[in-house]
C-alpha cells in the first residue's frame, strides 16, 4: 500500500471535466477514518424520537408534556430544524391553548410558540398536529428540545390517550442539524 500526501486536490482547468476530480466507476472514496467538513445548507445530522406517553392538564399555567427529543450539534452555529407530530385531545372549552417548545442544554430559550388551540364544539375533539420550528443550536453540548402546553384551565390531553388499536407513534420529533 502507498500513501499521498497533498494538501489540496484540484482538477484541470479545461475540457468536459473541467475543475472536478473524478472517482472512476468501480472505485469508493473511502474517508470513514477522517472528517468530512460539510458544506452551508447540507444536512449534518438528523434524530427521531418517537413515543407512546401521554400526558393531561387542565392548568392555567404552562405545563411540561411528555414529548421531547434530543440533538447534540457538531458545530455550534448551526440551524437545528425541528418537526413533530403530536396527538392532541381538548374538551369543549371556549379558549385558546397555547404550544411551545423549550429548550436546554446548548440553546436554553423558547425557541418557538403556538398560542392560537381553540376548540368549542359539542363534545371533546382529537386531532393530529404538525409543528415546524428552528433555532440556531448555539453550541456542541447535548440540547434537549421539550414541549410545553398551556391548557387555559379547558381539559386536554397532549398527546391524546387513547389505546385503540394500540398506537406505537402518539407523537414524533424529528430534529436534523444544517451547517451555517
Amino acid at each position: 500500500m502507498s500513501t499521498l500526501v497533498v494538501e489540496n486536490l484540484q482538477g484541470l482547468s479545461s475540457g468536459s471535466n473541467a475543475n472536478k476530480v473524478l472517482i472512476p466507476s468501480g472505485q469508493t472514496l473511502d474517508a470513514s477514518a477522517g472528517t468530512l467538513t460539510p458544506g452551508v445548507g447540507q444536512v449534518v445530522q438528523e434524530t427521531f424520537t418517537k413515543g407512546t406517553t401521554s400526558g393531561e392538564s387542565s392548568a392555567t399555567a404552562w405545563v411540561n408534556s411528555v414529548v421531547n427529543a434530543s440533538i447534540t450539534p457538531q458545530f455550534s452555529d448551526s440551524i437545528i430544524r425541528g418537526f413533530a407530530t403530536i396527538s392532541v385531545w381538548r374538551t369543549s372549552y371556549s379558549s385558546y391553548f397555547g404550544v411551545r417548545v423549550v429548550c436546554s442544554g446548548g440553546n436554553t430559550n423558547t425557541v418557538a410558540t403556538w398560542g392560537d388551540g381553540y376548540y368549542t364544539g359539542g363534545g371533546a375533539n382529537t386531532w393530529d398536529t404538525p409543528y415546524q420550528w428552528e433555532f440556531v443550536g448555539g453550541s456542541t453540548n447535548a440540547i434537549t428540545c421539550t414541549f410545553q402546553f398551556h391548557p387555559n384551565g379547558g381539559g386536554m390531553w397532549f398527546p391524546n390517550n387513547s389505546n385503540t388499536h394500540s398506537p406505537d407513534h402518539r407523537w414524533t420529533v424529528r430534529l436534523t442539524e444544517i451547517k451555517q
